[in-house]
């Protein structure tokens, strides 16, 4: 604590003799402030690093610099090529909690760096109180959007939503489109986890309205988005008509690594198989050129897609053996093609022992779980819970599917007997 304090006490008095000495350096170092939030806004995260600590250079060391270079890097993730070393970006984070004065608009901007770097969920309900009082909408988002992380984590879908929605309902006040286009996906993610596919739809097609003006990385993300919604639904035709705008942003989303450019493409892929053999080859090349190193979660289930798109068991074996089955807790997994992996397998046992954990009542993946249960017990009562699941979520496809998947497990089991 002493050594902090005496930390503190020495940038104060180093930035009271720069002011004194040379004011012409304090306004450099503003023009350095608002160059690295520009930079941030265009998700470039090194250059808005660099900037920032050109202003703390110039101007000496603030509560609000050291909080732009946390808030900016829990925000957005995405626009670091390679993500700082986490002990850096933690000590950014005390640094901005023992300059920042509580009761401050910077304060609570550490506040929501905290809540969102460390999914902090004190830290989160203290500003979402804070922001009771002061209105300000793009803090109270911030504190949404932590506390529905903390939700996601302890799979508590009904606190997700809740949250979720109230920050739908900050758009028309959000001031950073950024965050507007956080919250739309947001509220695509929780509509997929509860299989509500009309509404994520919905929501993902306002989505890539939205983000057409902003930056291909928010792009990449509109339609990234939306490729999901209608692989989900097993629209695997509209994945190929979006197939050309997918690799349009992909290529000029280049410069700004995503997960997203490499598994949106395995998806399109997927969605060829059986129509261009050529096509397939071509998509998931362009995927493997686009992997990142740290998102190999991410990719596997682009991969778990297109090897059951091929029907390739070597491949789904390789995978299924390499998961991590841990990643399933969320729906931004693709849980539902993990479990259609382990049936093409005959992984029964694991069945047995996995599904009924990812039976998640009034979720998407609950009747792909259903579903792989009933057809390795023969269990008709199971499938028919399946298909009136499905049918509800407007999922025919899946439930016809399922009724065809059953038939045919049935007659394997008339051959086999004696």
């Amino acid at each position: 604590m002493r050594s902090g304090a005496t930390r503190s006490t020495r940038d104060s008095l180093s930035s009271i003799r720069r002011s004194a000495l040379q004011p012409e350096q304090q306004e450099q170092a503003k023009l350095w402030e608002e160059i690295g939030h520009a930079n941030a806004l265009k998700f470039d995260g090194e250059s808005f690093r660099e900037a920032i600590e050109q202003a703390i250079e110039l101007g000496g060391a603030s509560a609000e610099r050291y909080t732009e270079l946390a808030l900016q890097t829990a925000r957005r993730s995405g626009m670091w090529k390679r993500m700082p070393d986490r002990t850096l970006a933690e000590s950014w984070l005390d640094r901005a909690f023992e300059l920042a004065q509580p009761g401050t608009p910077t304060y609570s901007r550490a506040l929501a760096a905290a809540a969102l770097w460390r999914k902090d969920e004190t830290a989160a309900l203290e500003l979402h109180a804070i922001t009771e009082d002061a209105g300000d909408p793009d803090l109270r988002s911030s504190a949404l959007a932590a506390l529905a992380d903390v939700a996601w984590s302890e799979g508590d879908v009904d606190r997700v939503r809740r949250f979720v929605e109230e920050r739908l309902s900050l758009l028309p006040d959000l001031s950073d489109p950024d965050d507007r286009h956080f919250a739309l996906m947001s509220g695509v993610n929780i509509n997929l986890e509860t299989g509500r596919l009309s509404q994520a739809r919905e929501l993902s097609l306002r989505l890539q309205e939205m983000v057409a003006g902003l930056t291909p990385h928010h792009r990449l993300h509109g339609v990234a988005v939306r490729i999901d919604v209608e692989a989900w639904a097993g629209y695997w035709e509209t994945v190929r008509e979006l197939t050309p705008s997918v690799e349009q942003v992909v290529e000029a989303n280049k410069a700004t690594p995503c997960p997203a450019n490499a598994t949106s493409l395995l998806y399109c892929a997927a969605a060829h198989v059986g129509v261009s053999r050529d096509e397939v080859q071509r998509l998931e090349a362009q995927a493997d050129a686009h992997r990142l190193e740290g998102f190999e979660s991410h990719h596997q289930m682009g991969d778990l897609r297109l090897a059951l798109a091929r029907s390739d068991s070597g491949a789904l074996r390789r995978l299924v053996d390499s998961l991590d089955t841990r990643v399933f807790a969320s729906i931004r997994r693709d849980p539902a093609a993990y479990l259609d992996a382990l049936l093409v397998l005959g992984e029964d046992e694991r069945i047995e022992a996995e599904a009924p954990e990812l039976a998640r009542p009034g979720t998407y993946v609950e009747p792909f779980a259903l579903r792989a249960l009933g057809l390795v017990r023969r269990d008709s009562d199971a499938i028919r819970q399946a298909v009136a699941r499905f049918e509800a979520m407007g999922l025919d496809r899946h439930a016809a599917e399922t009724s065809e998947l059953a038939r045919g497990r049935g007659r394997e089991g008339e051959r086999k007997e004696p």
